[in-house]
């Protein structure tokens, strides 16, 4: 049986990749890649004080997501469910949050 699952030690290096790819597209360099994790699946995800200007989270499922901290400003999040995500101090300023969930999200210091 293949189990497709990515052990944490897989997860987390394949999410320094790709925010490193994203903060090279924010500093303008071409070797970077625009961060898009349309329609993803983030369910708890840590992604504490992470870089994620600009980024396409359109549809995505942060749902009980750590966001504490996280920079946000200018990411999509059209349709995105951040129920129950934990977005304290986090940067949401020029969100797009259209019909995003935001029901139960911790925003305790969030600038929005």
């Amino acid at each position: 049986m293949n189990n497709d699952t990515p052990t944490p030690a897989e997860y987390e290096a394949a999410k320094a990749l790709v925010l490193a790819e994203h903060a090279r597209w924010l500093e303008g360099k071409t070797a970077g890649t625009r961060l898009d994790l349309t329609n993803a699946n983030l369910t708890n995800a840590n992604l504490t004080c992470a870089n994620l200007t600009e980024a396409r989270l359109w549809g995505a499922d942060l749902t009980e997501a750590d966001l504490t901290e996280a920079y946000l400003t200018e990411a999509n999040l059209t349709e995105a469910n951040l129920s129950n995500a934990y977005l304290s101090k986090a940067n949401l300023s020029g969100a797009y949050l259209s019909r995003a969930n935001l029901s139960g999200a911790k925003l305790s210091g969030a600038k929005l």
